[in-house]
């Protein structure tokens, strides 16, 4: 008997070790509507974890998360969007197809607040994905979450200009690959979108350095 073998004994063979095999854990995932992103996402983000979206300001980060939110809410899932500095703009989110009769919207005072939004939408169980918006506030440290965030089926979704979620299983950076301008001699110049390029920078669950571009629409 190997002396792993005997020591297991030992123990009483606690759980459901297996000596000389390995049984990854099955992930459940969030789809994001996006094709190529699910591909190199094996399947979406992964429910019952936190995935960081990061990137500077106009970079597309916001248009992909209501991209992935839009999926949700068309697939009959609840969201909520945590908001603590009122950057949502409803009429985007609808523009980006967003269902608002299945998203609530919450606007605390500050990041404090808002993390302890976060944790009580999580306590409830009834969300498939839940999104918490930094904006682009300077954090002073690390976000951290309870163990709420990295439990259940929501899939969370923090959005930041810099790597502060250091707890996160998923890393994506976004940036803008294209800006593309509507308009012409004569006529009225406005924002149609970004290209945006989104690299898998971490992961604890999958590689890493995927990068990929996809169109999004808004900043």
């Amino acid at each position: 008997m190997s002396t792993a073998a005997a020591l297991l004994d030992r123990l009483g063979r606690p759980g459901n070790i297996r000596l000389g095999t390995a049984h990854p854990e099955a992930i459940a995932r969030l789809p994001t509507g996006l094709a190529s992103l699910d591909r190199a996402l094996g399947g979406g983000l992964p429910r019952g974890r936190v995935t960081e979206l990061t990137g500077a300001r106009s970079t597309g980060r916001t248009g992909l998360a209501c991209t992935i939110a839009a999926s949700a809410t068309r697939a009959g899932e609840a969201i909520a969007w945590v908001d603590p500095e009122d950057a949502l703009d409803p009429d985007t989110a609808v523009a980006a197809g967003i269902v608002l009769e299945r998203a609530l919207w919450v606007r605390p005072r500050g990041v404090p607040d808002a993390l302890r939004a976060t944790d009580i939408l999580l306590g409830t169980g009834g969300f498939g994905l839940v999104v918490l918006d930094l904006g682009d506030g300077a954090l002073r440290r690390p976000v951290r979450g309870s163990p709420r965030w990295a439990s259940g089926r929501t899939a969370v979704l923090v959005i930041a200009p810099g790597r502060t979620a250091t707890f996160a299983t998923l890393g994506l950076e976004v940036t803008a690959e294209r800006v593309r301008w509507s308009g012409g001699a004569g006529r009225l110049v406005l924002l149609d979108g970004i290209d945006a390029r989104v690299t898998v920078a971490r992961s604890r669950i999958g590689r890493t350095g995927t990068a990929l571009v996809v169109r999004e629409i808004g900043a």
